[in-house]
């Protein structure tokens, strides 16, 4: 088979200085973590909730794809951890179905739907505050290991957003 990686090699000033500067406006700093709080834990049942924050959004003022994902990734990954199960995510398949605006009140979903002995696959919804769907999720969580009622839980790498009750 023929390498033709040099084809698809972008040289420098090749593409016009708008579509240049359009493409690299899209590197910009991503924030908004630490707005991210829970309303209810139950044994695989999560609900978070998030006001989106201004340093969250993409070029047109919603927020950034990456930041949903993020959304639905940590609280997927709660719902396997209140299965008493250490997890990392394994697969994610997301539906966008609606722009979250800047400053709407977010919910995110997530509830285990088969809880087996190396996985589990978790349902997971972000709604924004009129209950319309904006994000439709399907995770995979892989189990590492059970969580060890005698040990304590693992401290935050970041520590814990000032939101959490």
């Amino acid at each position: 088979m023929e390498d033709d990686s040099e084809d698809i090699r972008i040289e420098e000033g090749t593409l016009p200085p708008y579509l240049r500067e359009g493409c690299l406006n899209h590197l910009s700093d991503l924030g908004g973590f630490k707005a991210l709080r829970n309303d209810l834990l139950r044994r695989g049942y999560v609900r978070n909730s998030v006001k989106v924050p201004q340093d969250a959004a993409n070029l047109f003022r919603r927020a950034h794809g990456g930041f949903l994902m993020f959304l639905v990734d940590v609280t997927a990954c709660m719902a396997g951890y209140s299965m008493g199960k250490h997890n990392v995510t394994q697969h994610v398949s997301l539906d966008f179905t609606r722009g979250a605006l800047l400053g709407d009140e977010l919910v995110i979903e997530a509830r285990v739907l088969h809880d087996g002995r190396t996985t589990a696959l978790v349902d997971a919804r972000v709604l924004d505050s009129t209950g319309r769907l904006c994000v439709k999720a399907s995770c995979t969580l892989f189990y590492v290991g059970a969580v060890d009622p005698n040990e304590p839980p693992p401290e935050p790498y970041l520590g814990r957003n000032p939101g959490v009750r």
